[in-house]
């Protein structure tokens, strides 16, 4: 079902005269200077330590003015400073001179430490308050200027992206989507010709975060394998800058990508797994290919949905293994939205795409297992079962010699541990690394990164004859180090290899699909495009 249809727009008109059902202005503290937790005597008797309380903007004075100066009372009354996460809703009365209906001030805390997390956590209460509203149609919104922390073009991206999520229902809901037909942005100013072209860019990279919801809500007996290669299919038919293949020829895959097949082993037969590539070519939509164009490589991880092999997850780890593939729809749904936005790059999607079920034929314990890139895997335990797809995955990948390649998997309870709600990021070379990082704090995903070191490969070298690698470590922790360590081996020695690891926050506290690292990846590109 996705998102409401919203029609977003820019607007300079004073906020006072704006109509709209209701008007959500950001607001924050006075106190900008005052430290976190409980003044000290000496601060405290300080003359602008007593003048804590909301921070009254030019914006806020208009409306003060015009609701006959109820919005600084009711503010007063109620103790309302501008607190970070705190809301305000202010009726407007038939004798105020405010055409809309309804007014939110959003609480931001502390204008020196508004960050975009702040934006989106707040704001997404601010609209679920504005969605409550009856007969509700238009949302407008106060951008402030530019900050030492954001961009107005960060401001208004977070705010689309929020406003989808807002109204967004899976594709099995038994609800319509809440009504919001649109969202305008007011502005001081003219919106610049680059303010435009992010408020674009933004409403592709919110899509492409509701493709990702759809594919990872879907309930785990409704798609496999041939699920995500039909969209690679739908995808290519819509959009001829995209060019899909899908290998379905499971004596291929078992002897082009050993590995990857021995994942595959327990539903062969019953639901048969797939190799997805789909190329974006830059000519295919007339540009002109430069000398120096760039080669991109996306590998997502596609496990449909995993027990954990024969050595299988307790019943409370199985729940919400339907999202093991939130990596996959990640990079397909990164697929859709370059073909939109047309950046002068090349950009190649990969995924091997199986369930990790159980059956007489499932891999097993003890084994040895050739890999596309030749070398000998130790089955170790058959829930460490991602990255073995994704090693085969990376090898393909190189085949077309990108200059870069990323991994997005949901592939360590390690993880989640290491950096909570965060992505774990982790590189083989740092300038790569760099590169992911500054796009995902670009767009507001919380990243954390993590190094990679030379005793991550050295614990997953295998002390069993005849094998190379070992699917596990040997026990001395950094699994989410150690299981990167393991993907990155699928690719040559020299080609830069970043590795997401979205296994902490994939998923909301009520199982619900988050689309994290999604819009990294496609800033990502887009920055790497130039």
């Amino acid at each position: 079902m996705g998102s409401a249809d919203i029609k977003f727009s820019f607007s300079t008109e004073l906020v006072v005269e704006r109509r709209a059902d209701i008007i959500l202005v950001p607001v924050t503290t006075a106190a900008s200077s005052r430290r976190r937790g409980r003044p000290t005597k000496k601060e405290a008797a300080k003359p602008e330590a007593k003048k804590a309380g909301l921070l009254m903007t030019p914006v806020l004075s208009q409306l003060d003015e015009a609701m006959g100066g109820a919005l600084r009372k009711i503010a007063r009354d109620e103790q309302f400073t501008g607190a970070k996460g705190k809301l305000l809703s202010l009726r407007v009365g038939d004798n105020d001179k405010v055409a809309a209906r309804k007014i939110i001030l959003v609480g931001m805390g502390d204008p020196a430490k508004v960050s975009l997390r702040t934006v989106q956590t707040t704001f997404t209460r601010a609209f679920g308050a504005a969605l409550e509203l009856n007969n509700l149609s238009t949302v407008s919104v106060v951008v402030p200027a530019e900050s030492p922390n954001h961009t107005m073009a960060q401001w208004v991206s977070m705010v689309v992206d929020v406003a989808h999520g807002a109204t967004y229902c899976t594709q099995e809901s038994l609800k319509p989507n809440p009504a919001l037909g649109r969202v305008v942005l007011l502005t001081e100013k003219l919106p610049s010709i680059n303010l435009r072209k992010a408020l674009n860019e933004a409403v592709v990279l919110a899509k492409a975060k509701n493709v990702v919801k759809d594919l990872v809500n879907k309930p785990a007996n409704l798609k496999k394998p041939e699920t995500l290669a039909a969209l690679a299919k739908d995808l290519a038919k819509t959009h001829k800058s995209l060019k899909v293949k899908i290998q379905d020829d499971a004596k291929w895959i078992e002897k082009e990508m050993p590995c990857f097949f021995e994942v595959a082993r327990g539903s062969v037969e019953s639901d048969p797994p797939r190799f997805i590539t789909l190329h974006y070519s830059p000519t295919a939509v007339g540009a002109k290919r430069r000398r120096n164009t760039k080669k991109i490589a996306l590998v997502g991880k596609g496990v449909m949905f995993d027990t954990g092999g024969y050595q299988i997850k307790p019943g409370n780890s199985m729940v919400t293994m339907k999202g093991d593939m939130t990596g996959s729809a990640c990079v397909l749904a990164t697929m859709q939205a370059i073909a939109e936005l047309a950046p002068n790059i090349e950009v190649s999607a990969y995924v091997a795409a199986t369930p990790n079920k159980i059956s007489a034929q499932a891999m097993i314990c003890d084994s040895v297992v050739s890999t596309t890139c030749g070398k000998k895997v130790e089955i170790r335990h058959t829930d460490a079962e991602g990255r073995l797809t994704l090693i085969d995955a990376v090898a393909m990948a190189c085949k077309d010699e990108p200059d870069a390649v990323l991994t997005i998997a949901t592939l360590t309870g390690a993880a989640s541990m290491a950096v909570g709600l965060s992505i774990a990021l982790m590189a083989n070379d740092q300038s790569l690394r760099d590169a992911v990082e500054k796009a995902a704090r670009w767009v507001g995903d919380p990243v954390q990164t993590l190094d990679i070191t030379d005793e991550d490969f050295d614990n997953i070298l295998s002390d069993m004859d005849g094998a190379d690698l070992r699917n596990t470590n040997k026990g001395d922790g950094r699994g989410s180090q150690t299981a990167g360590a393991f993907v990155m081996c699928g690719a040559p020695e020299g080609t830069p290899v970043v590795h997401l690891d979205i296994a902490g926050a994939d998923m909301t506290k009520d199982e619900k699909a988050t689309a994290i690292g999604v819009k990294t990846l496609i800033q990502w590109v887009l920055n790497e495009a130039g």
